[in-house]
């Protein structure tokens, strides 16, 4: 029996799926969000931002503003678990999660990140 921790346990109530204190989950290799409930408005964010830049810079380099709008995801989270997903050829990633202790964190979380 192994002691290691799943990387994708939630630190509050360990669960590793249908977890009501997840904020947020983020592929960091192909720059998307996939789940949790500031998916939807992390992705328009991160859209806008993309076609904002690449309007007048066709060589944009992502790296940075995606960054920013991680440092910010994880300044409104509580705790935040990552793990690499090995997957076939061009199919791997790197994928970190954002967690919130509450309810109320995690309404208040989503409701300031869309107000930036």
């Amino acid at each position: 029996m192994s002691s290691e921790k799943d990387p994708n346990e939630c630190p509050f109530c360990n669960a590793t799926s249908d977890c009501l204190h997840l904020l947020l989950i983020v592929d960091k290799t192909f720059r998307t969000a996939d789940g949790g409930p500031l998916r939807k408005a992390f992705n328009s964010r991160w859209y806008a931002i993309c076609v904002e830049q690449t309007k007048d810079d066709e060589d944009f380099d992502e790296s940075e503003p995606f960054e920013n709008l991680i440092e910010e995801v994880d300044s409104l989270s509580d705790a935040t678990n990552g793990y690499d997903h090995e997957g076939g050829p061009g199919c791997s990633s790197e994928y970190q999660l954002f967690f919130c202790e509450t309810q109320e964190k995690i309404k208040a979380a989503i409701l300031s990140f869309e107000a930036t």
